[in-house]
């Protein structure tokens, strides 16, 4: 199965590459090639989406079983949250087992986990995403009059030294004898994909059953519903319309979740008892 993915930025989006640049963080970008060159175009990972996505999943998973509240051992957060650690002397290791993970947890079915010595693999696959511009003609299918370049945008804040600018009632003792310090305070840029950016990519799941599908399209509702990616999203950054194409009703997920509800909570207790 594979459904095509439609992200229109409501706000400009942060999402940085790995290299230092001090107090300035520059797009994370990709090399294609255009116009018999290959040139940096900014994008957003796939790995990135993957990992914003399974958070919204496992976390509903855990919901609609009851175990959120109880709460979960940081092994068993890391496996279902973060795709776990490689540990020597598992028990968990027979292919009767790996099935009946992909039986009983629909999204490591997905996204696959380290558990114990061995790594079940997910069956999602997602594509880097891209946005649709002039450059990116040849691999979107999708022809724009617009250049990336018009879409990048420079933005920068500061950190101001409140302590400095406000009154507020400061120990005495403590400041006795400290020697008088300019305000700390810094500014700092971010190179961002401006309000308006469209971004395409695709997810392909390989032998996908209908609960796997109903799986993900609840997920991008979840997502859809939260309206964020990226970074400085709690200052209004990466604010997003979604648009997917799955034709399965999320109903025969959530069914599935209520009928093995019992089964699937001891198997989650089991497996937090042999990480």
């Amino acid at each position: 199965m594979r459904t095509n993915i439609k992200i229109r930025l409501l706000s400009p989006l942060c999402h940085y590459g790995d290299e230092a640049l001090g107090v300035m963080q520059a797009a994370r970008t990709q090399k294609y090639k255009y116009k018999d060159e290959f040139i940096d175009i900014p994008v957003y990972s796939g790995n990135a989406f993957r990992g914003e996505l399974r958070r919204l999943i496992m976390r509903d998973y855990l919901d609609k079983l009851g175990i959120t509240d109880e709460g979960v051992s940081t092994n068993l957060y890391y496996m279902l949250f973060t795709g776990g650690a490689l540990t020597s002397g598992s028990r968990y290791n027979k292919v009767g087992q790996k099935r009946e993970l992909r039986k009983m947890c629909p999204p490591l079915s997905l996204f696959g986990t380290a558990l114990g010595d061995q790594i079940p693999e997910g069956k999602m696959k997602v594509a880097i995403f891209v946005p649709v511009c002039q450059e990116t003609a040849d691999y979107t299918g999708i022809e724009s009059n617009l250049s990336f370049y018009d879409m990048l945008e420079d933005t920068f804040y500061t950190r101001k030294d409140d302590l400095k600018s406000k009154d507020f009632n400061i120990n005495e003792m403590e400041e006795k004898g400290k020697k008088k310090e300019n305000p700390v305070q810094m500014k700092y840029e971010m190179q961002c994909l401006s309000a308006g950016t469209e971004l395409t990519g695709d997810i392909v799941i390989e032998n996908d059953k209908e609960i796997e599908k109903a799986c993900l399209k609840a997920g991008l509702e979840k997502l859809k519903e939260y309206g964020y990616i990226g970074g400085k999203s709690a200052t209004g950054h990466g604010k997003i319309k979604l648009g997917y194409d799955i034709d399965v009703d999320t109903k025969v997920y959530y069914d599935y979740l209520q009928e093995n509800k019992d089964t699937m909570r001891n198997w989650i207790r089991t497996i937090e008892g042999i990480l």
